[in-house]
């Protein structure tokens, strides 16, 4: 049954049965027959309810199919081509066709599957456009006729939207067009895809212009060429290649002996030939054509023949040479004649003619013909002639050089070759000649100036007549000719420069040889006439006796044979000069103090207050005075000595003292510079005086200026410049506080420390006024680099007299003369701080100069210094005696303070000591490496260690010294290199020889039975982390230490204390010293012996008990412990705390009074005096008595420090309160003594007096008190009565009565006596203290 018989017979089911919640599958089948869309609707109808469903059916018919699309298909395509274009490999849409393009042919296709040529093949893609799997058969139309063009594979099945490859082949097996169609027949389809393929088949053929290179007849030496021409007239480039070259002379060569020759082109080969030997050549050369792949191999060759005759014409030329080749004439005078032979031969069989011409040298050198003749210029030689002869005459008309040019050319003319003949050769001839006048120079060069001499004396000189050329010439030195024998020998002088040359003698000689003597005037000129040879000289003496008075002046004359005519044709003219003089200096005044003021006695007074500069000088006293010097500051005075001659002298200058006074007095006062000065005619020099004024006096001295005369001048009188100078030191109205150190110039000077740039520091300036006189000044600042300020501070402002002042600092600027001033009265101070900030990486300075009317004084030197070092010592001090130490300010040039000291102290003998200090790296990228070399003693902590960038790391110096020593600024030195690390910056960690890595391990125990392991701990440093030194990067930092380890050394003024008597309740105080005898600090502390008795409480208990409640004694106590009440220590005493405590007592009074007047407010109306007694009984219940709480022994101070050389004084107190001997040790804890040393005791011993009554302690044990006695003068006693419905109580010192009377006083307490007491007033003076007790 087919296909559609079956689909019909499915349809006839039209019913189907759905069950419930279930479903039914109905398929649909779609066949078409022919392309095309087909659409139909199915119904169905449901049979209860017959309603009607439909499902619209569509389907689409179409072959299987592949993409035509030429872009699709294939690789490279374009619109259209031009006609006659190649192209390769590109389909053209205009014609429809693929072109494989020009390919080679001449081979089968067997042959050119086996070469694998790429240029043969191509890909083209075959992609399935259908939905649905394509089967796809591949052919060629005309594949049964021809067999240019293969495929592969020939089958292909592809799924939907699959694209495949499919390679063709195009093998031309004969040349021209060939073409065919790729049929595409795909199965279920009736109509192939067809594509139309083309190709063109190409034959190697080359086509040559000619096939013979003839060169002919050619001349030896002569160089020709000869053209091939190749052409390709194919489609295809083609390769070539001539052969053969090798078997050619070497005479031959080509301009290119291979290449590739591209379609439709041609080429020229030159072949050159260079004839170089005689004879004929025959040669041949094989012209090979491939393609340019290479592919077939040679497809063509060609012979090319190749042939040339050489000859030869010749001609010798022999001539006198010079050591250069050329023809030698030498050097001759100018007009002289030398003449040369050329000798001409031919070589050859051929008739030869030759002709000669000269050439110029130059633009200089154009007319030859003036200085050389050639005779013949031309000429014929042949093989029956063979040689010639040819003169060459060289006369110089004016002076020429020539060396080695070729200006003479001789012309070989090849007479055989026709007529006129063909000229074969130019042969140059190199020429040398060299004709000059005679060279001369003269030194010195007229006029030859004498200068000023002595009258007397005799100078020379010597002129230098030196032969500059290569001819020897003769001289002659004359007088100055008459005008008439001029102007007759003018005409001849000419003339005589020529023959000249031929008065020479033949034979020369190396010296020269001179005669005779010429006189003008003063002047001697010898010799006057001889001979010099080339580069020699003549020295010509000219000697001058000055023997008149004026200037002289002489004129010679050099008359040198064979110069230029135009160089002075009557004698080369030379002129002498003197001037003779007689030395002196100037006495004029004016010039002599031209920088000071002159005036006369008469007006001294009046001239020395208003000066204004250094001095003055007074005319009719012939005496210079400084003026307004000061103390110990130099002041400068300078004298112009002027020569009044032309001549230099020599001046001799010195100071002396006054007639009758002694050199010492003005030695260092007086100070001149130079002592002696050479000074040039007609010109001055400068004498500097000096004066230092060391106190408040005058001081006189004499000047001399004393004028040398020369040896062998005439006998004159030296002459002298002499005048007195005076000069009075003047005190600095104000005086430097505050800095205390002087420079060698005993001028104050402020040393600042050495500074990170950008950092400050402030030093004080305090100047007083020990004058009597109100001084008003100014202050300037004079700092060049602007990093020194100078401010002022509050007080100083109250000296300085202005309206309207803004800031308080005082820059560097010039005041004006009427600006604000400061004014400081007798007595009187001013503070200023001088503040230093470098902003400079050097040593800096600057000046604080006093401006007191027109005087202006250097008050202070300012020494500073910045720095950007990269690694620096910080938290280190300088040390105090360099700042001001002697040999540092006496230096000329004043360092600033380094701070780079440390200073142990006083350190004892065998502790251990330690300062610490930080190390800086500033650098930002840079690591460091550092290395403290330090001996023993001194312990550096860490020694060795890293220093990241920008980073710091602390120092410790550790100080053990077991034996006594002083260190005194001990040198350290720190070794800085700068480092780097392999790994990455971040991950390089710290490092230092104090690091170490803390492990614990497990050790067995001793005993077996145990079964757990010991732990021991085990400390291992860290090693230090691989790195690389950087070269050339070391440095070193410097540390200087300072210490003083001693024992300890005192003595004690008294080892016994004996007090006097002294009665109870009085104090006596002893005195006694102790001495630091040692070069360290001594520290003590005093203790009570153990052997001595403790000192007991001096209050009762038990009359507190007796008088207290119990719940005040409790709280007394709790207070007492809560502020430290210590009464066992009798050595110390507490003031502060007893205060605080009375305090307290005051407070809780106040509090008490406030709950009783509460609670009876009606007793108190009637009761007045008991609210009074119990506020008085209040107060003893919070503290005792503090007068009873001193012990019996004090001493104070009871600890301290006593520094070396010094002596601390002790008071011993003895406060007795009973009868009774007593005796004591104090014992000084002192340490660091010598092992063998005792330490201090002091033993105390004392007695007290009788008192008027028992101690205390028995009448606490119910004794009734006894009647009183008159108390003795100065003691006071006080009666105590209860009253009525009042406790006992005891009176405390708030309620005013003196402390002493509560001890002598017992109270008596009858059985019949009532509740509460009255309270004696005490006499007058009861409220004082007695002597030797104080008030409580």
């Amino acid at each position: 049954m087919s296909e559609a018989s079956s689909l019909i017979a499915r349809l006839k089911q039209y019913r189907w049965i759905v069950p419930a919640q279930g479903e039914v599958e109905l398929k649909v089948n779609f066949f078409a027959k022919k392309p095309g869309r087909f659409e139909q609707t199915l119904s169905f109808e449901l049979v209860p309810s017959k309603r009607q469903y439909k499902l619209p059916c569509s389907g689409t018919g179409l072959y299987p199919s592949i993409s035509q699309n030429p872009r699709v298909v294939f690789p490279q395509w374009r619109a259209t081509m031009k006609e006659g274009e190649v192209i390769f490999k590109e389909y053209v849409e205009s014609t429809k066709q693929f072109h494989f393009g020009p390919l080679l042919c001449g081979r089968s296709r067997e042959w050119y599957k086996t070469q694998n040529c790429p240029g043969n093949s191509e890909n083209i893609t075959i992609f399935n456009n259908s939905p649905t799997d394509v089967k796809v058969r591949f052919s060629f139309e005309n594949a049964g006729e021809a067999d240019t063009f293969l495929l592969n594979p020939p089958r292909m099945t592809l799924k939907p939207k699959e694209k495949k490859e499919l390679t063709l082949w195009a093998y031309p097996t004969s040349p021209g067009f060939l073409e065919d169609k790729l049929v595409c027949s795909i199965e279920k389809n009736p109509n192939p895809v067809v594509f139309s393929l083309c190709c063109y088949g190409v034959g190697m053929k080359m086509e040559v212009s000619t096939r013979e290179l003839s060169f002919d007849k050619l001349l030896l030496h002569r160089t020709d060429c000869r053209t091939l021409v190749l052409k390709n007239n194919s489609m295809l480039p083609m390769a070539w290649q001539l052969r053969g070259l090798d078997d050619l002379v070497e005479n031959f060569s080509l301009s290119q002996n291979n290449g590739i020759l591209d379609p439709r082109s041609e080429f020229e080969v030159t072949l050159h030939f260079k004839a170089e030997q005689i004879g004929s050549i025959e040669k041949t050369l094989r012209l090979e054509v491939s393609d340019a792949e290479n592919i077939l191999g040679v497809v063509q060759t060609e012979n090319i023949k190749i042939s040339a005759e050489v000859y030869d014409v010749s001609l010798g030329i022999d001539m006198p040479e010079g050591a250069d080749g050329s023809l030698e004439f030498g050097t001759i005078n100018v007009l002289d004649k030398v003449k040369k032979v050329l000798s001409l031969k031919i070589k050859g069989i051929y008739r030869i003619e030759y002709r000669f011409t000269l050439k110029g040298a130059g633009p200089r050198m154009q007319d030859l013909a003036s200085y050389f003749t050639v005779t013949p210029q031309s000429g014929m030689v042949n093989a029956s002639h063979p040689d010639a002869s040819v003169e060459i005459i060289f006369h110089p008309t004016s002076e020429i050089l020539l060396k080695n040019i070729p200006i003479l050319y001789c012309q070989v003319i090849d007479a055989s070759s026709g007529e006129g003949g063909q000229a074969v050769t130019n042969i140059p001839i190199r020429v040398s000649a060299k004709a000059e006048y005679s060279k001369y120079s003269i030194v010195p060069a007229s006029p030859t100036d004498f200068g000023a001499m002595i009258k007397g004396t005799k100078k020379s000189r010597t002129v230098v007549l030196k032969n500059n050329g290569t001819l020897s010439f003769k001289f002659h030195i004359r007088r100055e000719l008459k005008l008439a024998s001029a102007l007759e020998s003018k005409s001849s002088k000419q003339g005589e420069s020529a023959p000249s040359a031929k008065k020479r003698s033949k034979g020369r000689k190396s010296g020269s040889s001179t005669q005779g003597h010429l006189r003008l005037g003063m002047f001697t000129v010898s010799p006057c006439s001889g001979s010099v040879h080339p580069s020699r000289m003549q020295l010509i003496k000219v000697e001058c006796l000055a023997e008149q008075e004026g200037t002289w002046e002489e004129q010679i004359y050099i008359d040198i044979m064979d110069r230029d005519p135009t160089d002075n044709p009557l004698g080369i003219p030379f002129t002498l000069i003197v001037e003779t003089c007689v030395p002196g200096l100037v006495e004029n005044v004016a010039s002599i103090f031209k920088e000071y003021p002159i005036c006369s006695s008469a007006d001294l007074s009046h001239q020395l207050q208003s000066v204004k500069g250094t001095g003055l000088f007074v005319r009719d006293e012939n005496r210079f005075i400084f003026s307004k010097v000061q103390v110990g500051q130099e002041a400068e005075a300078h004298f112009s000595i002027c020569n009044a001659c032309r001549l230099p002298c020599d001046v001799a200058l010195s100071i002396k003292p006054l007639p009758g006074e002694e050199q010492s007095l003005i030695n260092n006062i007086f100070k001149l510079d130079p002592v002696k000065m050479s000074i040039r005619g007609s010109s001055s020099a400068v004498a500097t005086v000096t004066f230092t004024p060391p106190n408040k006096q005058s001081y006189d001295c004499t000047f001399e200026a004393s004028l040398e005369m020369p040896k062998g001048s005439v006998e004159v009188k030296p002459q002298i410049l002499t005048f007195t100078i005076s000069g009075k030191g003047q005190e600095l109205p104000v005086t430097v506080v505050r800095p205390s150190a002087r420079s060698k110039r005993e001028i104050a000077v402020l040393r600042f420390k050495r500074l990170q740039l950008e950092d400050t520091e402030m030093l004080p300036l305090v100047i007083r006024n020990n004058g009597i006189k109100p001084v008003k000044f100014m202050l300037h600042l004079e700092d060049e680099h602007g990093v020194f300020l100078l401010k002022g501070r509050a007080s100083t402002f109250k000296t300085f007299q202005t309206g309207n002042v803004e800031g308080d600092s005082v820059r560097n600027e010039s005041k004006p003369a009427k600006q604000p001033f400061f004014l400081l009265r007798h007595g009187q101070s001013a503070e200023f701080d001088v503040i230093f900030k470098p902003t400079l990486a050097q040593r800096l300075e600057g000046k604080i100069c006093l401006l007191v009317g027109d005087s202006r004084l250097t008050l202070t030197e300012l020494v500073g210094e910045g720095h950007m070092d990269e690694f620096t010592l910080d938290g280190l001090k300088e040390d105090p005696q360099e700042r001001n130490a002697k040999s540092s300010l006496k230096k000329d040039i004043i360092d600033a303070v380094r701070a780079n000291h440390i200073q142990f102290g006083h350190c004892p003998v065998g502790k251990r000591c330690r300062r610490t200090f930080t190390i800086t790296n500033h650098t930002r990228t840079q690591f460091m490496r550092f290395v403290w070399d330090a001996d023993a003693i001194f312990q550096f902590s860490p020694k060795v260690g890293h220093l990241h960038p920008g980073c710091a790391k602390g120092i410790t110096v550790t100080l053990k010294a077991d034996v006594p020593g002083t260190f005194r600024r001990r040198l350290v030195k720190c070794k800085v290199t700068k480092i780097n690390f392999k790994r990455p910056r971040r991950k390089v960690p710290d490092w230092d020889d104090q690091m170490c890595i803390v492990t614990w391990k497990d050790i067995p125990r001793k005993d077996l039975a145990a079964r757990w392991f010991k732990k021991e701990r085990v400390v291992e440093t860290v090693p230090e982390p691989a790195h690389t030194v950087l070269e050339k990067s070391s440095q070193e930092a410097e540390v200087y230490l300072s210490a003083i380890v001693f024992y300890t050394q005192f003595k004690l003024s008294t080892t016994v204390v004996q007090f006097k008597d002294t009665s109870p309740l009085q104090t006596r105080i002893a005195t006694f010293r102790l001495s630091n005898t040692g070069k360290v600090a001594l520290e003590y502390s005093w203790e009570e012996a153990e052997d001595s008795e403790a000192v007991k409480k001096q209050y009762s208990s038990a009359l507190m008990r007796h008088f207290l409640s119990s719940e005040t004694l409790k709280r007394c106590r709790k207070m007492l412990h809560r502020f430290g009440w210590q009464p066992d220590r009798p050595f110390e005493t507490q003031s502060s705390g007893l205060q605080l405590l009375h305090q307290l007592a005051k407070r809780l009074q106040q509090q008490q009074d406030s709950e009783q007047q509460q609670q009876q407010q009606p007793e108190q109306q009637d009761h007045p005096k008991l609210c009074r007694s119990r506020r008085v009984g209040s107060a003893l219940e919070i503290l005792p008595d503090p007068f009873h709480d001193l012990p019996l022994f004090s001493i104070k101070p009871c600890h301290g420090i006593i520094a070396p050389g010094q002596k601390q004084a002790f008071q011993v107190r003895f406060s007795p309160k009973c009868e009774g001997t007593f005796e004591t040790t104090l014992q000084c804890r002192i340490p660091n003594l010598k092992p063998n040393q005792k330490t201090g005791q002091v033993i105390v011993k004392a007695q007290e007096q009788k008192s008027l009554g028992k101690p205390l302690e028995q009448r606490e044990k119910g004794q009734r008190a006894k009647k009183q006695k008159p108390a003795p003068k100065g003691q006071n006693f006080c009666q105590l009565k209860s009253p009525e419905g009042t406790s006992n109580i005891v009176p405390s010192a708030a309620a005013g009565l003196p402390p002493f009377t509560r001890d002598l006083c017992i109270p008596h307490l009858p059985a019949h006596a009532k509740s509460g007491c009255t309270l004696s007033a005490p006499r007058a003076g009861l409220g004082g203290s007695r002597a030797g007790l104080p008030n409580s």
